[in-house]
């Protein structure tokens, strides 16, 4: 076949050809939509298994956060609790936390971390524990004091930054839920 036939038949066929061309178009278009709403749908569903997760991990430390808060900040049920239950509280809250990291953002674990130093001194020599960072002659007082408590607590409370790092850490909470 020469050239002039094919361009012959070409022109020929070009009105049958322009006719189906939109209805090609738009059942093209409408495969890669059906293909990128398959993909969003999917990724809405890993983000919301993944919310349900971080939620069922923060039911299990909120308590915790709150009365360790609450403890080195003097205010709700502070009196009740001890040094060694702050500690535990501590401990309960890092082992969650560090065993669920993949979880959460890389910022929720870096205010996180900001937190507990601001609360804490930690590394205090082999065998010690962290020394809680507040006014100690504020805890004397207290009912359930024990003199061997002193060892538990640190210099270094800064209520302004206390507050200032439970806001971020709290903020970066929710920005992981998708509250933010």
């Amino acid at each position: 076949m020469d050239s002039s036939k094919i361009i012959k038949c070409l022109i020929e066929l070009a009105p049958v050809i322009s006719a189906f061309m939109p209805l090609f178009v738009i059942f093209l278009t409408g495969l890669w939509a059906s293909k990128r709403l398959e993909k969003i749908k999917s990724r809405l569903q890993i983000d919301h298994t993944i919310i349900k997760k971080r939620a069922e991990i923060y039911s299990e430390i909120q308590d915790d956060l709150n009365d360790l808060y609450s403890y080195i900040l003097r205010v709700g049920k502070w009196k009740e609790l001890t040094p060694p239950d702050i500690l535990e509280k501590k401990r309960n809250i890092d082992q969650k936390l560090y065993s669920t990291n993949p979880y959460w953002s890389q910022c929720t674990m870096k205010n996180y971390e900001k937190f507990i130093k601001i609360c804490f001194k930690t590394y205090r020599g082999h065998g010690k524990d962290a020394g809680i960072r507040a006014e100690i002659e504020k805890y004397k007082g207290l009912a359930n004091w024990e003199p061997r408590f002193n060892e538990s607590f640190v210099d270094g409370y800064d209520e302004a930054e206390l507050k200032k790092a439970n806001k971020n850490f709290m903020e970066s909470l929710s920005k992981d839920f998708g509250i933010v």
